[in-house]
């Protein structure tokens, strides 16, 4: 196309503007809004002989050498000029400009009355204004036509795709879900009504206005994604996983299938994450009686690794596995620009890089294409890096890998600027994989409570302050719906000196490790993490105390009790001011 137009004075005038229209179509869709915007601006010159205005130009009345218009009959005229306010009105939603987006809208219904493309670009503006109610009621209206209209368009899949993205806007991922299945519906309807493709005929008897009406993979994406906010990690693993054959060169979406792999594993052991709560979780059973009366401690049962030689389960086999999940976040880091070149690109000094041999160089200033949504950029890329970087380092340490975690981890902490929720998991998951390795001198380093100030895990929203929004956007859950992630900072160090109790019990410092356990404990209420109780038992046990760790198993109540605590808060000596490193996230990942 860009070819074509390169020799468009040559061509024949309907013909011309027809692949300028196209050109600026395939622009739109593949997010060069700049390049977009230039032809917009020249076809316009060309056409109509200035920019259009409220819906008449000057150009309307210019006649051509042989009298006649320059775009031929009044109708056609008519449509390109619909044409082109429709596509400035997309240019400045993708640009979040909402006032310039209003007035083009406006120009097209004068233009072209109330149509289904004027009443979506209408409810469009309105989402981004948080106004959903609104919306809703705009989309509602919209006139209702057949299932494909000749531009080769659903607008039924359409409705039902723009009602999911409002409503997960709203934050009801179940609800946006039904909807994008309702449209996922909707398209493969349309698409039976038309003969099967035959891969050596490419038209296969379909008329050729009909060749892009096929939106599944997109309408998948945004399903699965639903699926992933709602606590589905497997039927999002499906969805996704279709969606990845078409786009494999998003580095956003193999992360995605990456988190649904995780959370299919996490959400497969809440059990055992959720095991010992209570005291009778925590004692397995009771033997004998009197002075030989035993308690056999429930052990904690975590995950094993499976055996990749049974069956046929390789790690290139798509399943939702951790060794799937491994290689899918290869790819994503391999699709993002190295950290090199971020360093470059942002005037610093180059970092040390990185896990695949031929780092992809950045698509612009900063850019990382992502199809079917919009490029990447700026701080997103980082953000994505970050998190990637740190769901390696986790998969990697349930694999046994503690190298491949720790040199994840590194980089994830080498990152300028990085959120402090992504600091706090990439010190745990160095401590451990430096725990792993026997490093304990080394894993000290990174168990400093006070490292830790915020639970952040992203920059700033997408949005920019021109952007007139009515409501906040919603809280996303963490980990698609599974526990783990401390939801307070307090609750963050306290897992800090939790660990840090248990590296201490490892090097046998059974006091310094009953002063880090107390501070943990004065850090939670009454709800205490099973590793409480039996580390407050152990030290009991291993310092001689028998019969007080009997005690704090029975009572199910760590040392002391909470009232002696409070008394002797004041006196106990913080284990990291007298150490300034420990370690540890073995007993809690």
């Amino acid at each position: 196309l860009e070819e074509l137009f390169g020799v468009y004075e040559s061509l024949n005038k309907q013909l011309g503007i027809q692949i300028c229209l196209l050109l600026i179509e395939v622009y739109i869709s593949t997010y060069q809004l700049e390049k977009a915007s230039d032809h917009i601006e020249i076809l316009e010159r060309r056409a109509f002989g200035g920019p259009l205005n409220n819906g008449s130009t000057r150009g309307d009345r210019d006649r051509d050498r042989d009298g006649d218009t320059v775009l031929g009959s009044g109708n056609e005229s008519e449509k390109h000029k619909a044409y082109l306010f429709q596509f400035r009105a997309r240019l400045h939603l993708l640009h979040k400009n909402i006032k310039h987006c209003k007035k083009e809208v406006k120009n097209l219904t004068t233009l072209t009355g109330p149509t289904a493309c004027g009443q979506f670009l209408k409810a469009n503006v309105e989402y981004l204004r948080a106004n959903h109610r609104k919306a809703l009621k705009v989309l509602s209206s919209a006139p209702k036509t057949p299932i494909v209209t000749e531009a080769g368009e659903c607008l039924s899949s359409f409705m039902f795709n723009n009602m999911g993205c409002i409503h997960y806007e709203m934050g009801k991922y179940s609800l946006a879900a039904h909807y994008f299945r309702k449209a996922v519906d909707e398209n493969d309807a349309a698409l039976n009504g038309y003969p099967p493709l035959d891969r050596a005929t490419p038209l296969s008897g379909r008329p050729l206005s009909v060749l892009g009406v096929n939106c599944r993979h997109v309408l998948l994406y945004n399903l699965g994604l639903q699926q992933l906010y709602g606590g589905q990690p497997l039927a999002a693993f499906d969805s996704l996983l279709e969606v990845v054959q078409v786009f494999h060169g998003n580095p956003r979406l193999w992360l995605r299938l990456a988190e649904a792999c995780i959370a299919s594993h996490a959400k497969a052991h809440q059990d055992q994450i959720r095991q010992m709560r209570n005291k009778s979780d925590t004692v397995q059973v009771v033997l004998g009686s009197g002075i030989h009366q035993k308690l056999i401690i429930a052990p904690m049962q975590w995950p094993t690794k499976r055996n990749l030689d049974s069956q046929s389960n390789s790690a290139a086999m798509p399943a939702p596995t951790l060794e799937f999940a491994s290689l899918c976040l290869q790819n994503a880091l391999f699709l993002l620009p190295s950290m090199s070149a971020i360093a470059a690109a942002q005037g610093l000094c180059p970092i040390e890089d990185d896990w695949s041999g031929e780092p992809k160089p950045l698509d612009g200033p900063q850019h990382v294409t992502a199809l079917p949504g919009p490029p990447i950029k700026g701080d997103s890329i980082m953000d994505l890096r970050s998190c990637t970087l740190a769901c390696k380092a986790y998969v990697s340490l349930w694999l046994g890998d503690p190298v491949s975690s720790l040199k994840a981890a590194k980089q994830l902490l080498d990152i300028n600027k990085l959120p402090g929720g992504m600091k706090y998991v990439g010190h745990l998951y160095a401590a451990e994989s430096l725990l792993l390795l026997g490093r304990i001198q080394e894993a000290l380093h990174y168990l400093n409570p006070e490292s830790i100030n915020d639970l952040t895990v992203t920059s700033p929203g997408a949005f920019g302050t021109d952007t007139e929004r009515l409501e906040p956007h919603p809280v996303r859950p963490t980990s698609a719906g599974v526990p783990g992630f401390p939801t307070s900072l307090s609750l963050a160090r306290a897992t800090i000196l939790l660990n840090l109790c248990s590296v201490y019990c490892i090097r046998k410092d059974y006091e310094m490790a009953k002063k880090a356990l107390q501070q943990s404990v004065s850090f939670y209420k009454d709800n205490f993490p099973s590793q409480v109780i039996l580390l407050s038992a152990y030290i009991e046990i291993m310092t001689g105390n028998m019969s007080q760790g009997i005690q704090i198993i029975k009572k199910h109540q760590p040392f002391p009790t909470p009232n002696a605590l409070q008394k002797r808060l004041g006196s106990v000596e913080s284990p990291y001011n007298i150490h300034s490193n420990i370690l540890g996230p073995s007993s809690i990942h």
